[in-house]
């Protein structure tokens, strides 16, 4: 998520330079009608509820409501754009300096001022505490105030991928005084933010309701309330949907677009996302670290079928990387003809054998294929695990719920290894390679406690390559090196690559306003949005 800050990289694409930027507009809806309640699908439970250390895209859909970024992506072009900072100034090679907004307040009536907006990155990017996001700050080194609405941000020299990072939305900002009056976990479980919509309160495993901020400083919100209710099984959301108990449902099965695409009042919004999903190996663990079991496990299966068999290239399209096809450097072709293994059942069964006769697979161990419960990794957890029942080797399907799951993959001082072998898991990136290579695969993110590399994979010629990338303004160099960095990843087979999801959201036709976004968030009120309901 140092150098030379003359420019910010978005899609690859220079988008401005040391000019400061015009003041953020305040959304317009003629014709909106403000009241009514909103309830979405989400298809995970949630785990945390604080922004400084909240890590997965389905808990950023409240969090998009309910705390304000510094700024924002351009929901079409994806420029860093104005939001809390109304503009900023690129003062050296190190130096940016950020002007607030005045007369913005928190939902508890404290006004947000430089200080918290120090607080929050700083907190972040401190080490001792071990947030998971502290990777996504790599470029900076320190926020410092200059006076109650200027903060200044020194980053390290010559980082390219600096400026995504400021879009991402754990850097959504807190009220310094109410977490430390509150404490870190209270305020997880009661956040106040000073965004749209004030948090009222979160029933796990049932819902998260937010209701309007009446004294937002932007614009007023449209909608009374919001909604946000778990619904893992992706059929039963179809029926919420169907039937009108859900508003917006945040996924749909490839079987199920055409019909509701030939409906009247639901309308399915599409777009190509910055995803990755793929099934790791946990390489801590004595039997995944051997590079032969993970070459015979994915020689067991047809990855290119199991995919195409769920997602019908509708709403997935086969990985052979990390790195999306809408981003340069993604390297598509040359891993799909290099590195893909198509299945030989009769050379896995002899890696397996010989793993056996060396003691590395013990006779009748169980091999564990950890999912999260949505019903697609799931399905293709049981595919890997029949295949290598088929090919002799005992194993199981593990669903656990998303919290669970994220605790197991982050580990802790107490399991470093972890109890596991293999783990479907999904990556939201930003419109940078960076965002991508960088978090699964460079060793400074393989951390316990906090792993974005959830491998804990370890090359130190990938580190390198990484690491020249993101410190050279010369976007060919920096493709070159990702390019090369992915190859060995994948030739290490650390991970079998599975898709890329093809954003789909079911919207019922009284919702307008509402746009999808290549990032996965789900914004409501913004610089750009403000999503209301017809007929209030």
């Amino acid at each position: 998520m140092t150098k030379r800050v003359t420019l910010f990289l978005a899609l690859g694409l220079l988008v401005f330079g040391s000019l400061a930027v015009a003041e953020t507009a305040v959304p317009e809806t003629p014709g909106a009608t403000p009241g009514g309640d909103l309830v979405i699908g989400v298809s995970q439970t949630f785990k945390d509820m604080d922004p400084r250390i909240a890590n997965s895209a389905y808990d950023a859909y409240v969090l998009n409501v309910v705390y304000d970024g510094l700024i924002i992506l351009h929901p079409d072009t994806l420029a860093p754009s104005p939001w809390v900072a109304k503009s900023w100034d690129i003062l050296s090679d190190s130096q940016v300096r950020f002007y607030l907004n005045e007369g913005i307040t928190f939902h508890n009536g404290e006004p947000l001022t430089a200080e918290d907006v120090a607080f929050t990155f700083n907190w972040i990017a401190d080490e001792a505490n071990n947030s998971p996001n502290m990777t996504e700050l790599t470029w900076m080194e320190e926020a410092v105030v200059v006076d109650e609405y200027t903060v200044d941000i020194f980053t390290k020299p010559e980082y390219a991928p600096f400026a995504p990072g400021f879009g991402n939305e754990t850097q959504a900002i807190v009220p310094m005084d109410t977490v430390l009056e509150m404490g870190d976990e209270e305020f997880n479980l009661n956040p106040v933010g000073s965004g749209p919509y004030k948090f009222v309160e979160w029933l796990p495993g049932d819902h998260i309701k937010v209701e309007r901020n009446e004294d937002y400083w932007l614009v007023y919100p449209n909608l009374d309330t919001i909604t946000y209710r778990p619904i893992p099984e992706l059929s039963v959301m179809m029926l919420e949907l169907e039937s009108g108990g859900i508003d917006i449902a945040d996924n749909m099965p490839a079987t199920d677009v055409p019909r509701f695409m030939a409906m009247d009042d639901v309308d399915v919004q599409q777009v190509g996302s910055l995803s990755y999903f793929h099934m790791f190996f946990n390489l801590n663990s004595p039997i995944a670290s051997d590079i032969r079991f993970r070459k015979a496990c994915y020689l067991s299966v047809e990855m290119d079928d199991a995919v195409f068999s769920i997602f019908q290239n509708l709403t997935g399209v086969k990985a052979y990387g990390c790195i999306p096809p809408a981003l340069w450097a993604n390297d598509q072709e040359w891993l799909e003809e290099n590195v893909y293994l198509e299945e030989d059942d009769e050379e896995a069964q002899r890696l397996f054998a010989e793993l056996r006769a060396e003691g590395i697979l013990p006779e009748g161990y169980t091999v564990r294929v950890h999912t999260p419960l949505d019903p697609r990794r799931r399905q293709l957890a049981t595919i890997m695990a029949t295949s290598l029942i088929e090919n002799g080797v005992d194993a199981v399907v593990v669903p656990l719920d998303w919290g669970p799951l994220l605790d197991l993959a982050y580990r802790s001082e107490s399991d470093p290894i972890g109890d596991f072998e293999m783990m479907w898991m999904g990556w939201s990136g930003g419109p940078d390679p960076h965002d991508f290579i960088y978090y699964m695969f460079h060793s400074d993110n393989a951390t316990v406690g906090s792993a974005d590399n959830m491998s804990f994979y370890s090359n130190p010629v990938v580190d390198q390559l990484i690491d020249e990338a993101d410190t050279t303004l010369d976007q060919a160099v920096r493709e070159q090196k990702y390019v090369e960095a992915q190859r060995v990843v994948y030739q290490d087979y650390g991970a079998i690559p599975g898709y890329h999801y093809v954003e789909t959201r079911g919207v019922r036709a009284r919702v307008q306003g509402f746009q999808i976004s290549p990032l996965s968030n789900h914004w409501m009120c913004t610089p750009y949005h403000n999503v209301w309901i017809l007929g209030g």
